[in-house]
């Protein structure tokens, strides 16, 4: 135990008592033995890195040629069988009455198909169907037809939901086969009358799998193969098909999958042929490929080099940089023991310390001067705000106004203008009283209802208020005015548009020292949009531009109150309500709570 700890303490008094240049060259040191350590396994996995990527192009080269080969033919042979529904002896073969349906007009129609595919290679035979099974095709030999599965309406789906367009498929989807055993590649499709826009018959044009083999054989000196998406070999290499796995026909997209055990193959890389059920591999074997030469001779002219700067910079930072920092950071010592902002006087070297000095001299010049003038900002915003708030109406002027029209009512027996006008007042004596920015929630909670008692002289029995405030939160203290543009939003933008009675109900009460308080209307509800815009999570306007006394401008009033973001929730469904919640700490310090 002691000897464990004399060593650690050795260790600390030696790193301690190290200057910093002789601290520098251990760290170059040991900066240099990693960087060489590290050179080493990064050159040999460039060089993996390289000869993969070589085989990646290579193959995605192929790949893609291959498979842009076999789309533009597939495409040629679509447009040709087009023209199929609107050849006169197809139509005619497909309207004709069963009876009618004999060996003349079959022959017809087979003639009719053979001048639109006479001059398409690989096509290997073409069935037209009626829907009462009566069929023709060009087709020479043995082929097996399974009318059942073809009855199968799971077996049309794939047909039936291109709604006249080309599905691609092996072997008509396993309706249509050749007696030998040769793979096909179907091209079926509905065909519509042109004139009910109905389907009155079925086409099947196959196409040999000599299309694929032509698109292997093309790629003269690699490894390709096209095998069907269940592993079928349709052409190309068959040792390559043995490498295909069930998720190269799932994907779309390149798959490239690395080979282990064989010195002939290194990669397996596939793609499947856009809306078909084929897909294209490609074997790759790029071991015989290495860095390039020049490759070579960079990284040993970056190792050199890097060998060479090592130790010039070593010899630079002692000479430098080693003693102006330390003169540096005696000046910074003295700025902090000043107790305020002091700019840096000592001379530093013409290098990036004096710039550096120059910049954190700067930075001393702007603090104080962004000092300086937040504090004036803030003085001119308190005076806005007062002014703003105290010019709008003159209070005296109104209150004996109002007073002098109420008793006048009264004289004349208007009882409820004179009720209506003696709330009024009350509403501005609260609402233009002077004193502090914060009032208890009671009083708060006065305001309002004398608000909605005015607001129910001019709407009447559309507007229902109800209160749910806790008497814990009744002495504490909010910002003046915050609920009531909050309650004035409820009325024009909420229950008024709907056209029906509605329901304002505030809630208060306590929870982790939070004062919640939630204005819920049962309006027409606001749209996500509107709340990310008054949340101030999009930077889209919102259409209201009054920030002062409007919606947002209440929020953000809360916000600088708080001095923090989460303390507004709103919470809507269109047609349904809106829910404003706020969430107020009840222990703000003085100088933590903005001003509102």
């Amino acid at each position: 135990m002691g000897t464990g700890k004399r060593t650690k303490e050795d260790k600390e008094r030696f790193l301690s008592g190290t200057s910093l240049a002789v601290k520098v060259w251990y760290i170059i040191g040991g900066v240099f033995l990693l960087f060489t350590i590290m050179f080493s396994i990064s050159a040999l996995v460039l060089r993996e890195r390289s000869i993969r990527d070589y085989e990646i192009r290579e193959s995605e080269t192929i790949l893609n040629s291959m498979s842009g080969s076999i789309t533009a033919n597939i495409e040629n042979y679509k447009d040709i069988s087009r023209l199929v529904m609107l050849n006169k002896q197809v139509t005619a073969f497909l309207r004709a009455p069963a009876e009618e349906v004999g060996a003349g007009l079959k022959n017809d129609t087979i003639y009719g198909i053979n001048d639109i595919f006479m001059v398409s290679d690989y096509v290997d035979s073409v069935f037209i169907f009626r829907s009462d099974n009566h069929y023709v095709t060009t087709g020479k030999g043995l082929y097996h037809i399974d009318y059942d599965l073809m009855e199968d309406e799971t077996w049309h789906a794939h047909i039936k939901e291109r709604e006249g367009g080309a599905a691609i498929s092996l072997n008509g989807n396993g309706a249509v086969y050749r007696a030998n055993g040769n793979q096909l590649l179907t091209i079926g499709r509905d065909i519509y009358d042109i004139y009910l826009q109905k389907p009155v018959g079925l086409l099947l044009v196959n196409i040999s799998t000599g299309m694929l083999k032509s698109a292997t054989e093309s790629q003269k000196g690699s490894k390709v193969c096209i095998v069907s998406e269940d592993g079928t070999l349709l052409a190309g290499d068959k040792s390559v098909s043995e490498y295909f796995t069930s998720d190269m026909a799932i994907r779309y997209t390149m798959v490239h999958k690395s080979v282990r055990g064989n010195k002939n193959v290194r990669m397996i890389s596939s793609i499947r042929v856009p809306d078909t059920p084929i897909i294209v591999m490609c074997a790759s074997n790029a071991s015989a490929q290495s860095i390039p030469v020049e490759t070579t001779a960079v990284m040993l002219l970056l190792f050199v080099t890097f060998v060479v700067s090592i130790s010039f910079a070593a010899v630079f930072i002692s000479r430098n940089i080693t003693h102006p920092i330390y003169t540096l950071s005696a000046e910074m010592e003295k700025t902090k023991e000043a107790g305020w902002l002091k700019k840096i006087d000592a001379e530093m070297p013409r290098n990036e310390l004096s710039m550096l000095k120059e910049s954190y001299n700067s930075i001393i010049d702007y603090l104080n001067d962004l000092f300086t003038r937040l504090i004036d900002k803030e003085k001119s915003v308190q005076k806005a705000e007062m002014r703003v708030l105290h010019e709008q109406i003159k209070p005296h002027f109104l209150y004996n106004s109002l007073e002098t029209i109420s008793f006048m009512a009264l004289d004349a027996g208007a009882k409820d203008v004179h009720s209506a006008l003696e709330t009024l007042g009350s509403f501005y004596r609260n609402f233009l009283s002077k004193g502090n920015r914060e009032i208890p929630l009671s009083r708060e909670i006065s305001i309002i209802k004398d608000y909605l008692a005015l607001q129910k002289l001019r709407y009447g029995d559309i507007i229902n208020d109800e209160y749910d405030i806790s008497e814990d939160t009744l002495d504490i203290k909010i910002p003046k005015l915050i609920l009531q543009p909050l309650v004035e939003n409820s009325i024009y933008h909420g229950i008024r548009l709907t056209g029906e009675p509605g329901t304002i109900k505030i809630t208060s009460y306590l929870e982790d020292d939070d004062i919640h308080i939630i204005v819920r209307d049962t309006g027409v509800g606001m749209s996500q949009d509107t709340i990310d815009e008054l949340l101030g999570r999009s930077e889209t306007p919102v259409e209201d531009q009054n920030a002062s006394f409007g919606l947002k401008g209440t929020i953000e009033r809360i916000k600088y109150y708080c001095d923090y973001k989460d303390v507004v929730r709103i919470r809507s469904e269109i047609g349904e309500f809106t829910e404003i919640e706020l969430i107020i700490p009840t222990k703000l310090k003085e100088e933590e709570r903005g001003n509102v």
